[in-house]
């Protein structure tokens, strides 16, 4: 009895074995993006030779099905093709930075006003200077205004300084690179304390435009500065939210 019964396991598990289970595995696929120095070509086979059915804009958004001899199969909105997988890449080329490794200066030759400004809440316009890795700013409104720097940053590859030139008093003294969502340590005599490295990736609205990938510091008080690259500090925040400094114009010396 007992091989009778172990015979039709024998027979069914067989039966088993034969029938189609009814649910493939679906191919599995790949996001990508497309990660040239300019659109590519979508073509009909794997070849250079093949026909063309179109582009696919550069920075773009494309399910990758396979990928063989240096071709990708891809879908590009409703079109299926292949494109040279050289071409094609894992990381979003338009992704805003998480870590910021410097560039928070203003260049030379620039033209900035503010209002309120660093210390008063008047007006004040500055022209900067790169000598090196510092970078002067000097009030245009002065009778001489190219006398003194009244305000300086100086940025290398640890660190980002900001404050009133030939002194000790210090807006920004940051330790480079800044990653979003972690903390230095700001040093000052009476003390020292941790700074949040809030954001670089906003897009920051003030009354002299829109600035992307902002780098937001926040200090244990709950104020702000923002700093754009480029330009510096665009934007100062008290404890309550409150501006103390905005950037309202920006101009490049041509």
């Amino acid at each position: 009895m007992r091989k009778m019964v172990f015979a039709c396991m024998l027979i069914v598990l067989a039966f088993s074995i034969a029938l189609p289970t009814g649910t493939n595995a679906a191919a599995k696929t790949t996001t990508m993006y497309v990660d040239a120095k300019n659109d590519i070509v979508l073509r009909t086979k794997p070849s250079q030779n093949a026909e063309r059915m179109g582009t696919i804009k550069n920075h773009s958004k494309l399910t990758v099905f396979s990928s063989s001899n240096g071709w990708s199969h891809v879908q590009a909105g409703k079109s299926k093709g292949f494109v040279y997988t050289s071409a094609l890449s894992k990381k979003n080329p338009n992704a805003a930075p998480t870590i910021v490794n410097g560039g928070l200066s203003p260049v030379g030759g620039l033209t900035l006003t503010y209002e309120p400004s660093f210390m008063v809440n008047t007006k004040e316009t500055f022209i900067t200077r790169r000598d090196g890795e510092t970078t002067y700013l000097f009030n245009k409104n002065k009778k001489s205004p190219f006398s003194y720097a009244e305000f300086v940053y100086h940025e290398d590859k640890n660190r980002l300084l900001m404050g009133v030139a030939e002194s000790d008093f210090i807006f920004v003294d940051a330790v480079l690179p800044l990653r979003q969502g972690t903390s230095f340590t700001e040093y000052h005599f009476e003390q020292n304390y941790k700074v949040l490295v809030e954001s670089t990736t906003k897009t920051i609205k003030v009354k002299a435009g829109s600035f992307r990938n902002v780098v937001i510091l926040r200090y244990p008080n709950g104020s702000r500065e923002y700093l754009a690259k480029g330009i510096g500090i665009i934007k100062s925040t008290d404890t309550n939210g409150k501006v103390y400094t905005e950037l309202t114009a920006v101009k490049q010396k041509k």
